[in-house]
């Protein structure tokens, strides 16, 4: 009966504890995040144990799971919400900050590509399909197993595709 009680308050009162949620974490845009997350908290209990159940009571119960989820850096609320938004954005900043300091070393890989997809374009068609049925399964007995071309005559040609587009690649930089 008692989170029957409480569910009844969270259902009646939920406009107030939003603004109670605001006001605790001064309107951050993870508030609403919180109060769910409390709220889910409070239902998954087996059972909740308060000295009496009326509306004031319940309510500074429920304040309280929200003020120490929002301070704790070992709540749940910082486990699954918090947390993993920080990751990202340490995950986004390492990324841009790799862009900025390896962007000549990604133009001439982007370059690279460019030069290789070219080679592979102009290759004939046997050869081009046979690489392609090797990128696509990965290794050489599946193009052998689905082509009926022996596993060795695969890997020949395999081997003379990537030795071809390297040459032609090096041919058209000046390489030798």
């Amino acid at each position: 009966m008692s989170k029957q009680k409480i569910s009844d308050y969270i259902n009646s009162n939920f406009n107030e504890l939003v603004q109670i949620t605001n006001n605790i974490t001064r309107n951050h845009e993870l508030a609403g995040d919180l109060l769910q997350e409390v709220i889910v908290q409070i239902y998954e209990k087996d059972k909740v144990i308060l000295h009496s159940y009326d509306n004031d009571t319940i309510k500074y119960y429920i304040v309280k799971i929200i003020k120490i989820n929002w301070q704790s850096k070992t709540s749940p609320f910082h486990y699954k919400i918090r947390k993993p938004s920080e990751k990202n954005t340490e995950l986004n900043d390492s990324f841009v900050n790799y862009i900025q300091d390896n962007s000549e070393e990604l133009k001439e890989y982007e370059e690279m590509l460019k030069a290789v997809e070219e080679e592979f374009s102009e290759l004939q068609w046997f050869n081009k399909r046979l690489f392609e049925l090797y990128l696509t399964l990965g290794s050489l007995k599946k193009v052998s197993n689905q082509t009926g071309i022996p596993i060795a005559s695969t890997g020949r040609y395999i081997r003379e595709t990537k030795l071809l587009i390297r040459q032609n690649i090096e041919k058209r930089n000046g390489e030798n």
